[in-house]
């Protein structure tokens, strides 16, 4: 038992490691495509919790080390928890990898853009300081469709990018070994 705690540990160390170093490699400016790829293929085979913990802390490690994240650090945990945990909540329903895409584009697409208008209007209003640059941001980041195109968007590019790695994963026992722990723990937590 303990060694399979390990074995998801590992997994998680690794998905939020992936998902840290690919995001500001293969990104477009405004939209953090990797973020979606990395759960919708997370949603595939973790729970919720473990994609919610992986979508959380790569979060909060963007806000704290890459440079301009911190200027909109609410958007970094708004962005990508509710939809880490849609599409891993999606998949354990259906057992569907389109069904985990459409998790993250509900939760990360449509519900956390939603979400950041109002939290980035006091975020900015808050941290300004005078700054009429950033009472700018405040006043554009009112209207809630700010943030949903780039969402949309980028939650539309990182789930057409994870279909086909998903493809490919398919067909790895490694990939297969590592859903089966995930489907003993909860199992496990049933009883």
């Amino acid at each position: 038992m303990t060694s399979n705690r390990v074995h998801r540990l590992s997994a998680l160390a690794i998905m939020i490691a992936l998902d840290y170093l690919l995001t500001p490699i293969f990104r477009i400016e405004g939209m953090v495509f990797m973020s979606s790829v990395m759960n919708v293929i997370a949603g595939t085979f973790m729970t919720p919790l473990y994609a919610v913990a992986m979508a959380f802390i790569v979060a909060i490690m963007r806000i704290l080390t890459q440079p301009g994240v911190a200027s909109v650090a609410p958007l970094a945990i708004i962005g990508s928890v509710p939809g880490a945990f849609l599409a891993s909540y999606f998949y354990r329903l259906t057992r569907k990898v389109s069904m985990s895409w459409f998790g993250e584009f509900l939760g990360t697409g449509l519900i956390g853009s939603f979400i950041s208008a109002p939290v980035m209007v006091w975020f900015w209003t808050y941290s300004a300081n005078g700054d009429s640059e950033l009472l700018a941001k405040a006043s554009q980041a009112q209207s809630l469709f700010l943030f949903t195109p780039r969402f949309v968007l980028a939650t539309l590019i990182g789930g057409a990018i994870a279909m086909l790695v998903l493809r490919g994963l398919r067909y790895s026992t490694s990939f297969m070994n590592l859903a089966r722990l995930y489907e003993v723990e909860e199992i496990e937590r049933e009883r």
